[in-house]
């Protein structure tokens, strides 16, 4: 991923080999009756006003499939890595001109799961 001013990446995820890597469920302790899905695309947003960058799963429907504190930049793309594995699909920039990411990051999955047929 390059050196860039932005805050913001996407990336899509693929087929899973296996199990998953890591299990989210909607409260606590885990509970597979409230398991959240399996994300179908991952985005980064860094906290501009300080350290700490937040990783969130959705699907191409919009559900989330979780969100995790990270304390750096690296550190969230190394999780989404150790999770998807060779799942993960390359990182992208969200543009600056979109307010909304989580908006941008479900359309995106949603449009490239669409083109695949």
């Amino acid at each position: 991923m390059p050196d860039l001013p932005r805050t913001r990446y996407v990336a899509l995820v693929g087929a899973l080999a296996g199990e998953r890597q890591m299990a989210q469920t909607a409260g606590f302790p885990l509970d597979p009756a409230r398991m959240l899905p399996v994300a179908d695309v991952v985005l980064l947003v860094a906290d501009d006003e300080g350290p700490g960058t937040m990783l969130f799963r959705y699907t191409a429907y919009g559900e989330l499939g979780g969100d995790t504190w990270h304390p750096s930049f690296d550190s969230a793309r190394h999780q989404a890595s150790d999770e998807y594995g060779i799942a993960l699909g390359e990182w992208l920039a969200v543009p600056d001109e979109i307010a909304d990411a989580h908006a941008f990051a479900i359309g995106y999955a949603a449009e490239r799961l669409d083109s695949r047929g």
